[in-house]
């Protein structure tokens, strides 16, 4: 299997993060997005939009994050990554939608401007009305989460994609000093994230300097 995925990048963290839960041998690709090393004619190949992350299995070509995370854990039951009965792998799936649809674009207009890290890497400079609307619409997202985790560890009930979906982008904004406190579940469930062995060798692999 291999995994090609982008130094900095969010979405690369999410597979990275399923792929160590599952305990997958893989040999990692690491590209330089900024430098434009996912836009050669031979990655271009693979996946059409020059994006991370990518993953090769065999025959087998994907790219999306959650498409990726999804293959990973429909091969690997045993890692436990999605539930067994029909609705509940369509909550799951429902929590992934939520989280590329909604969640995550509203993190990255707020990290544009607040994470300095970021910033640097990507070299962008976000602005003060793409960050106040991000906010606002962070104020409608988290509170959906926050009910969720009202009186459970895991958006699900078990650990899954669903929480594996959340931690990149809500770690970014965190890391740029965003103030989760008003949510504090959601506060509390992201450090429970960020806490998982597989998390720090993602962490380890993509998220550091």
């Amino acid at each position: 299997m291999d995994f090609f995925y982008g130094i900095r990048s969010g979405n690369s963290s999410r597979s990275a993060f399923a792929l160590h839960e599952a305990g997958v041998d893989y040999r990692g690709h690491a590209l330089h997005v900024p430098l434009g090393e996912s836009r050669t004619p031979d990655y271009l190949a693979l996946n059409p939009m020059g994006k991370v992350p990518s993953l090769i299995d065999g025959d087998v070509e994907l790219w999306e994050s959650n498409a990726i995370n999804w293959y990973i854990a429909e091969k690997h039951p045993e890692a436990g990554l999605l539930p067994t009965s029909v609705d509940g792998r369509a909550r799951v799936q429902r929590w992934l939608f939520f989280q590329a649809a909604h969640v995550s674009p509203a993190c990255m207009s707020v990290c544009c401007s607040t994470n300095a890290r970021f910033q640097g890497f990507w070299g962008v400079v976000g602005d003060a009305q793409t960050e106040e609307k991000g906010r606002r619409e962070l104020a409608r997202y988290l509170p959906v989460l926050e009910a969720a985790l009202a009186h459970r560890d895991w958006l699900e009930g078990d650990f899954s994609l669903a929480d594996i979906a959340f931690a990149p982008h809500l770690w970014f904004l965190v890391e740029g000093g965003f103030d989760l406190s008003a949510t504090r579940a959601v506060q509390y469930w992201l450090t429970r994230l960020v806490s998982r062995p597989a998390w720090q060798k993602t962490a380890a692999m993509i998220l550091k300097d």
